[in-house]
């Protein structure tokens, strides 16, 4: 007895079949590697799932429950998504698997959206140009990975649908609704792109226009504000937000990884990494999907062209390609761009691939092309998928690397520690979600009671022990999972190795090496240090390398070219061990601060340092002839911390202290203002 499907229910098929399939390429290659959980390519993948396990068990938009709020999580959405499987049982490993089965649907959902924008178009074209969409092996490995890519690419397939009804008045009736109703449907599937990824704010404005141009003789201003309204509103929100929370607009992500960000990079090194970024996604990405291996190279691009001349889908073409020029533009200024697979890159590849299936439906509405149009779309898939075999294979090894050293270290966390020890983690993902012990992210994207620790990891180690020490004793980490090579100050002086994990054919981890360390903060010392004579006179002191009392002090390094952290656990006066962080300035280079809190009076400029420091010279805003800064003890001892001093004169809050390196670089630890006897 032969059943036919509905129609709906074959079309639903034709979506979900092929991105099942793909999805099981990628996972049953890659099974076996994951050792018992599901595979995950990428440590970030993780990060993803502690935050979904916070928002589930009460604490929304925190990593850890009892860090207090993070802005590391880019795609908060997501993180909803991903908490309601874990509402419903989808716990530990198989958080994973609801994962899948959410790319599995939202690329599901991105292919019907295609099939939506060609229509009216012959049956095969509804079947065919879609799957162009999964003719990217590149993007099928971010699809697939675990990460938000897909979620997103639905998304902004329903934002394309919406457009295309919002520039057309025939598509728009035929549809159901006004075009004044799919431009605000624009702008409110655009505002949830933006919850998915914040470079989507570069589809906002190219969406606001489009829709704005093709009104007629209604008001363009309206239609942009329809489409733009919402979603400026939810980016004020999230920058807002962020200040309320942390001080900052910025995302933790956006002070730990665009090349602005950071401080030891001039204008022409930035310029010149953003190139690099730009030539690197050129010649080992563009190309290749352009320029694709085999005899038909040329059909993608073809595809691609037909889409932009077409009447018919030029509207929702342009806003691909140009969100994909923009979005390229903007993802090369993050200076970890080029790596985890391009992964960066996947939405602007999927927005050039949904324009290609565009150009399918394009040539086939030519009169006599069916012929070409099959050729092209045939040609297009096939010479794409020629990919796949290497990326099923990246993909495997990246989840070996994942399963064996990310997840390792977690399950070996678990193992060692007590359920009341805190972990310092330098990659913020499967340590914490897999160990359950809490953490505190050296990295900045976990957030830690509003200190910056994303600004302090780009100044360096010293500037993230330095907010370690504004850490209450009971709260700071017990344990170290850092990798040697990224913290060698931090391991080497304040840990204890009790385990560590090594993995082989490293292609993902950021080092071959994870060790687990005990953690000893007894150097973080409560006090200045100061010696006798100078205590109880302190007026005001700059904590050099500590960000927070930098920035409160308007703190001004030799930057680029200088102002280098260093740290150090030497004897204090009182004969102590204590740590300090510091910066190096080099040989006639300056830094200056602020003074804030010195009432008007003489005062002595005293500058923590050490024994292999070079001399120095001070001097104010008020009064701007050098001063020598002269050292306690003319031969320092290379196991004390040194005090070195300069007679200011009169010192009043608001004044510029400036230190200049006077012969070789000077190492500044610590600085205070202290009124003359």
């Amino acid at each position: 007895m032969h059943v036919a499907l509905p129609r709906n229910a074959t079309t639903l098929a034709a979506a979900v079949l092929p991105a099942l399939a793909v999805g099981l390429a990628f996972w049953a290659n890659s099974w076996g590697a994951a050792g018992g959980f599901f595979p995950a390519p990428l440590d970030d993948v993780y990060i993803h799932f502690d935050f979904a396990r916070s928002l589930a068990t009460g604490h929304g938009l925190v990593w850890v429950p009892g860090n207090g709020y993070s802005s590391g999580e880019t795609a908060p959405l997501y993180a909803v998504v991903l908490a309601l499987g874990h509402l419903a049982g989808f716990r530990g490993p198989w958080l994973g698997l609801w994962s899948a089965a959410v790319a599995i649907l939202a690329t599901a959902s991105l292919l019907l959206s295609v099939r939506t924008l060609v229509m009216p178009c012959r049956p095969w074209v509804a079947w065919s140009a879609p799957l162009l969409v999964l003719s990217s092996a590149l993007v099928d490995w971010s699809l697939f990975s675990g990460m938000e890519v897909a979620l997103h690419g639905a998304v902004l397939g329903r934002v394309l649908v919406a457009l295309d009804a919002a520039t057309s008045d025939v598509v728009a009736r035929r549809r159901g609704k006004t075009r004044e109703a799919w431009q605000w449907r624009v702008g409110f599937l655009a505002s949830l792109l933006l919850l998915l990824r914040p470079e989507s704010v570069v589809l906002v404005p190219v969406a606001a226009a489009a829709s704005a141009r093709a009104v007629g003789r209604r008001s363009p201003v309206l239609a942009a504000l329809r489409v733009g309204l919402l979603p400026v509103l939810v980016l004020g929100g999230m920058l807002g937000v962020n200040v309320l929370a942390t001080g900052d607009a910025r995302a933790a992500g956006a002070q730990l990884k665009l090349l602005s960000s950071n401080p030891f990079l001039g204008e022409v090194d930035r310029a010149r990494a953003f190139v690099e970024n730009l030539v690197t996604f050129a010649v080992k990405v563009l190309a290749a999907e352009l320029g694709r291996p085999g005899f038909f190279a040329w059909a993608l691009p073809v595809l691609v062209v037909a889409a932009t001349v077409a009447r018919r889908s030029r509207p929702v073409a342009v806003v691909c390609l140009s969100s994909a020029v923009a979005w390229t533009l903007l993802a090369s200024w993050n200076g970890n761009a080029p790596f985890h697979n391009f992964r960066y890159y996947a939405p602007p590849l999927l927005m050039l691939l949904v324009t290609g299936a565009l150009g399918v439906g394009a040539v086939s509405a030519l009169r006599a092309s069916r012929a070409p149009a099959a050729v092209l779309a045939g040609a297009a898939l096939a010479s794409g998928l020629t990919r796949l075999p290497g990326q099923l294979d990246h993909f495997r090894r990246c989840v070996a690397n994942v399963r064996g050293q990310q997840v390792e270290v977690g399950l070996r966390v678990a193992a060692l520690t007590s359920p009341s020890a805190r972990i310092l983690v330098g990659d913020a993902g499967a340590i914490p979600y897999v160990s359950g012990r809490a953490a505190l992210d050296a990295l900045g994207l976990g957030g830690f009671r509003a200190l910056p620790f994303a600004r302090a990891a780009v100044n360096g180690e010293a500037s993230v022990v330095e907010l370690l020490e504004r850490v209450a004793p009971h709260e700071r980490p017990t344990h170290l999972a850092l990798y040697p090579n990224w913290f060698g100050a931090i391991t080497s002086r304040f840990g204890r190795e009790i385990a560590r994990v090594t993995i082989e054919d490293n292609v993902i981890c950021g080092g071959p090496v994870k060790v687990l360390y005990d953690a000893d903060w007894s150097a973080l010392r409560e006090g200045d240090g100061l010696p006798e004579d100078l205590r109880g006179r302190v007026v005001d002191e700059i904590d050099v390398a500590d960000v927070v009392s930098e920035a409160a002090h308007d703190y001004r390094g030799p930057f680029p070219a200088g102002g280098w952290t260093v740290l150090d656990v030497l004897a204090d006066a009182a004969g102590e061990r204590r740590f300090d962080g510091g910066r190096i300035v080099p040989e006639h280079a300056r830094e200056s601060f602020v003074v804030r809190r010195a009432t008007e009076a003489r005062a002595v400029l005293a500058v923590r340092t050490d024994a292999s420091s070079g001399t120095a010279r001070a001097w104010t805003s008020r009064r701007p002839e050098p001063v020598d800064l002269v050292p306690d003890e003319p031969t320092p001892a290379p196991e004390r911390w040194q005090l070195v001093r300069a007679e200011l004169g009169v010192v009043a809050a608001g004044d510029v202290v400036t230190i200049e390196a006077a012969s070789g670089a000077f190492r500044d630890h610590h600085a205070w203002i202290v009124r003359s006897e």
